[in-house]
């Protein structure tokens, strides 16, 4: 930490662990015992109640996927828990480098389930929160339900412009597109969890997504906007 810190210019080469406090950041190192690691950090979760997860995503697909059940999915669907998904190999939207930052760029999937505003919400969150004020956010929709795209209230953000694509077929196909053709810097979505065997065995929309997105994925419970 303290290394990544000075080499962004936060810090001398030779900060002491204070001086990172004195950044407004805190670090602790946690060791869990136990056999079940999901179980134990699950119990870690639920008694500092963190505001927001971040994971690292590995790719895994199909029965692969299924038989090595990622430790990463199960914390996010039992936590209920906003969580930021960083697949392996993508740099983000901060920069290594220099630790400049770079999301103006955000793809939301809207549908009738599950309410995207949710997810809207907390990507205008993290924007801000990062100081990114121009953002250019475009909506997806896979399908032709006419009633989502009339029933859809788009928010008015200072410095957010919107687009609408609609599209047909997959959905996690279509969402993932929209999101390379434009270059996302994010993409933000509302989680529902599975819908039967078939999605535990190829993962629900939003694991498909996070199995094979190029830039991080905030996913956010669709019970998140009710708290």
């Amino acid at each position: 930490m303290r290394e990544t810190l000075s080499q962004w210019g936060l810090l001398p080469d030779w900060a002491l662990p204070e001086d990172v406090e004195r950044l407004g950041i805190g670090v602790h190192k946690v060791l869990l015992a136990g056999n079940d690691p999901v179980s134990e950090i699950l119990k870690h979760l639920s008694v500092h109640r963190p505001d927001l997860i971040v994971i690292a995503a590995h790719h895994r697909e199909g029965i692969d996927r299924w038989l090595h059940q990622d430790i990463s999915k199960k914390i996010a669907r039992s936590s209920h828990t906003s969580c930021l998904f960083v697949p392996h190999g993508v740099n983000g939207f901060v920069a290594r480098k220099d630790g400049s930052i770079e999301m103006h760029k955000v793809v939301v999937p809207i549908a009738s389930e599950p309410d995207a505003v949710a997810a809207i919400a907390q990507s205008w969150a993290l924007a801000s929160l990062l100081d990114c004020k121009s953002v250019t956010a475009t909506l997806v929709h896979v399908g032709d339900d006419e009633n989502v795209l009339r029933n859809f209230a788009i928010p008015d953000i200072d410095g957010w412009t919107w687009e609408l694509v609609v599209e047909d077929g997959d959905p996690a196909t279509q969402i993932l597109k929209t999101a390379d053709d434009r270059g996302a810097d994010l993409i933000a979505l509302t989680t529902q969890g599975h819908h039967g065997f078939l999605d535990a065995l190829r993962g629900s929309t939003s694991d498909q997504i996070v199995q094979k997105a190029s830039c991080p994925i905030l996913a956010v419970p669709a019970e998140w906007h009710e708290k």
